[in-house]
C-alpha cells in the first residue's frame, strides 16, 4: 500500500523551533482502578447518546474537545496498536463557539463528518483490515469575531499485526536521508519512494513488547528537532552534526546524503531515550511520525529529521 504523508513545509532559517501541543483535560492518574477507567468509557458512551438527542445543550470548549476526541478514539482506534507502518492524514473543519460553549448539535455534525472521513479513508486503502491508531483533535483560534474556530483533525492508520521489534539495520541498508530517494551506494535505484526517515519510522513503531488493546484520550504531540534540546547532543559519537537525530549541514548542498547501516543503527539506538525523555507526566507513548526537512543555515543547506511524538492517556479496560 502506498504510504501517504501530508506535511506542512518547513524552511529552517538558522535555529529550528520546537512545538508542543498539549490539551489541558481531565486525565487518568497512575493507580486508578479499572472501575474508574471504565467510568470514562461509560461517560464517552453517554456523550454519544446525548449527541444523538440533539437537545440544544452546550459544553465548554475544552470539555467538548476532550469528549469528542475520546469518543472517536474509542470507536475508531480501540485495538492493539501494533502497527509497523502508518499513514498520517490531516484536515481542518470549522465550528462555532458562543461564549466559550459548543452546542451538542455542532458536535454531532463534527462527529458525523470525522467518522465519515475515517470510513472513506478505510475504503480508499483497499484493505478490509485497515484501521486507525490515533485520532487527535485541536481547536484553534481564527481571530474572527463571529466565534468561528478551526478544528484541526489528525488521523493515523494502517494494518495491525506486524512483528513488534527493533530489528537492526542490515549490511545492505544504505538509504538516502529523505525525499523518497530509496537506497544509495551499491544499491542505488532500489525502493524509490522510501528513504532513511521512512525506514527509521518503521523500526521505531515496532518495539519488542506487544501493547495490549485499548484506546487513547488526551492526545498530545511533541516535536523534537536536532539542535533544539541540548540533552540530545552527542558530539563525540553521533554521525554528521553531532545530534541523536539525523542532521547534516554543508556548503551549497554538496555533502553526503547516504546513511550507512551503522549510522542508522546509531539513530535507532537513541530513540527510546528521546521518546522517554519527552514523555509528559501521566501519559504513555503512542506513535511517531518522522519528517525529513531541508533548511537554510548561514553556511549553506541543512538536512534534518524531525520526530513528531504522540502521547496520550491509554484506556485499557472499557466496558
Amino acid at each position: 500500500m502506498k504510504k501517504k504523508h501530508y506535511f506542512i513545509g518547513l524552511i529552517l532559517m538558522g535555529a529550528i523551533t520546537i512545538t508542543s501541543c498539549q490539551k489541558e483535560k481531565a486525565e487518568i492518574k497512575d493507580g486508578q482502578t479499572n472501575t474508574e477507567v471504565s467510568k470514562i468509557t461509560r461517560q464517552l458512551k453517554a456523550f454519544k447518546q446525548n449527541l444523538q438527542l440533539k437537545s440544544g445543550e452546550t459544553l465548554p470548549t475544552d470539555s467538548a474537545e476532550w469528549y469528542l476526541e475520546g469518543l472517536l478514539n474509542l470507536e475508531q482506534a480501540y485495538n492493539t496498536h501494533d502497527f509497523g507502518d502508518v499513514d498520517f492524514f490531516h484536515d481542518t473543519l470549522t465550528l462555532t463557539v458562543t461564549n466559550g460553549q459548543i452546542s451538542l448539535s455542532e458536535l454531532n455534525n463534527l462527529y458525523e463528518n470525522i467518522s465519515a472521513w475515517a470510513e472513506n479513508l478505510q475504503q480508499q486503502s483497499g484493505n478490509e483490515n485497515y484501521t486507525f491508531d490515533v485520532v487527535d483533535l485541536t481547536i484553534e483560534e481564527t481571530g474572527l469575531k463571529s466565534g468561528e474556530k478551526n478544528l484541526v483533525v489528525s488521523l493515523s492508520g494502517g494494518v495491525l499485526g506486524t512483528i513488534p521489534n527493533y530489528y537492526p539495520f542490515g549490511t545492505s541498508d544504505y538509504w538516502y536521508w529523505g525525499g523518497g530517494l530509496g537506497k544509495c551506494g551499491d544499491y542505488i535505484g532500489q525502493y524509490i519512494g522510501r528513504d532513511a526517515s521512512t525506514e527509521l519510522q518503521r523500526k521505531f513503531r515496532n518495539p519488542i513488547a506487544v501493547p495490549g488493546p485499548g484506546y487513547f484520550t488526551s492526545i498530545e504531540t511533541i516535536s523534537v528537532t536536532p539542535g533544539v534540546d541540548n540533552i540530545f547532543d552527542d558530539p563525540e559519537n553521533a554521525p554528521y552534526d553531532g545530534y541523536m537525530i539525523y542532521s547534516q549541514s554543508g556548503l551549497n548542498g554538496e555533502f553526503d546524503q547516504c546513511l550507512s547501516p551503522s549510522d542508522l543503527n546509531y539513530y535507532l539506538s537513541k530513540f527510546d531515550f528521546i521518546r522517554d525523555t519527552k514523555k509528559p507526566a501521566g501519559k504513555q507513548y503512542k506513535t511517531v511520525n518522522v519528517v525529513n526537512t531541508i533548511g537554510l543555515v548561514p553556511i549553506g543547506w541543512l538536512h534534518v529529521h524531525q520526530y513528531i511524538l504522540y502521547y496520550g492517556v491509554k484506556i485499557e479496560n472499557p466496558d
